[in-house]
């Protein structure tokens, strides 16, 4: 028997930016969210108006971070300062990993489907809309 194979779908980003921009407004911030699949590829990415223009990037390589060493983003912050443990890591992906919270990969059935990564706001805060984001894409994920 073939492998189920799990996906984020296009209907699946729409409710995790509809969540994350909600998120954002009852905070009153303007944020970036950005969602890739499990192999770090942009599936979907919105800018609230008036958001900073670094966010994008930002949100991107946040979503990347937690999709592709399937943990959120900010779990690498102490590690990744110079004589952390995860140094090297941080200086091996320049330019692409985050370690700021903010970003949070999509578990599916204990396997990782993609990421969230929202910037924008206080680091708890992006922390908070892209739980809130990746959690509503599980619920609407369908095989």
């Amino acid at each position: 028997m073939p492998a189920q194979t799990w996906s984020i779908t296009t209907h699946d980003v729409s409710i995790a930016i509809q969540t994350a921009v909600e998120g954002a407004r009852s905070r009153g911030i303007t944020i970036t969210v950005a969602v890739v699949d499990r192999g770090g590829h942009l599936l979907g990415q919105l800018w609230m108006d008036g958001c900073k223009l670094p966010s994008t990037h930002v949100a991107m390589c946040k979503a990347w971070t937690s999709a592709m060493f399937q943990r959120s983003s900010g779990d690498y912050a102490t590690g990744m300062a110079p004589g952390g443990g995860a140094y090297a890591l941080f200086n091996a992906f320049p330019g692409r990993l985050i370690p700021v919270g903010g970003g949070k990969p999509v578990m599916h059935e204990g396997f990782c489907i993609g990421g969230v990564g929202v910037s924008g706001g206080s680091s708890e805060q992006d922390d908070e809309i892209a739980a809130a984001a990746a959690a509503a894409i599980v619920g609407t994920t369908t095989p």
